[in-house]
């Protein structure tokens, strides 16, 4: 077989077997250690401005040493007490108002009861005043009308007098007993009606002369119990009074003699 003379003959190939021996390798020098490089610093963003600095720690504060009348000495002076000011003003007329209510319950509760015979006399009184000035338009005696005239004029007076004790007393004409007055008033109308009959019948100076004699003479036992029993000084002062008054005037009514004149 023919070969290329250009082609070459592959030189046969050593076997591993046949392969040369590895040579030692020679120490190589020791390298120098190089030192290790410093850490790099980290860099911080700026904070921005529009953030609030942070606030300083809380520190409490050392203890100082202040006069306890420094603010009595700055202040100004307290405006000095009135007798009505303050809590004793309050207490003064605390008292007062109790006062004024244990004297209204007093009143309201025993006045009357203690009255009872100052406010009969002052409603009788009061009656025969109207009763007397009514009749004396119709007596005829000219001594009888004198008499009749001195009794309207003390009859005035005591109503007046009585109606004010008894408001003195804290007793209203409002207050007075139903009763009573009711009473009063038929003993008045009983004695206006007997003398109609009594200027009827042309008796009426004789009639109205015994029958004033005789009311005269209850009026005197009423205010002469009263000055005696009452509890208060002035009714009893008041109730004598009358009876010295009451008593000529009765004497008169009661020594009348239709003469005529």
């Amino acid at each position: 077989m023919d070969m290329d003379p250009n082609q070459q003959s592959n030189p046969q190939q050593p076997s591993p077997e046949q392969a040369q021996p590895l040579q030692p390798v020679p120490p190589q020098p020791e390298q120098p250690v190089q030192p290790a490089e410093p850490p790099r610093p980290i860099q911080t963003l700026p904070i921005p401005n529009s953030f609030p600095p942070a606030p300083a720690p809380y520190a409490t504060p050392e203890p100082t040493n202040y006069d306890p009348n420094y603010l009595d000495s700055i202040a100004p002076a307290p405006p000095q007490a009135k007798f009505f000011s303050g809590s004793f003003g309050k207490i003064f007329f605390i008292m007062i108002g109790i006062f004024v209510l244990a004297v209204s319950l007093i009143i309201a509760f025993s006045g009357k009861d203690k009255t009872a015979d100052l406010q009969q006399t002052t409603v009788r009184v009061t009656n025969f005043v109207q009763l007397t000035k009514a009749e004396k338009a119709y007596i005829q005696s000219n001594k009888l009308s004198s008499t009749n005239s001195s009794f309207i004029l003390l009859l005035t007076n005591a109503e007046t007098d009585g109606t004010k004790l008894l408001g003195q007393a804290g007793v209203k004409k409002s207050q007075y007993d139903k009763k009573m007055v009711k009473s009063e008033k038929k003993i008045t109308d009983d004695l206006t009606q007997k003398f109609e009959d009594a200027r009827l019948n042309a008796n009426l100076d004789s009639s109205y002369a015994r029958t004033m004699a005789a009311e005269t003479s209850k009026l005197i036992s009423l205010f002469t119990t009263m000055s005696k029993k009452s509890g208060a000084k002035a009714i009893r002062e008041y109730a004598k009074k009358l009876v010295v008054n009451l008593t000529p005037i009765q004497k008169s009514f009661d020594g009348y003699i239709d003469d005529g004149n």
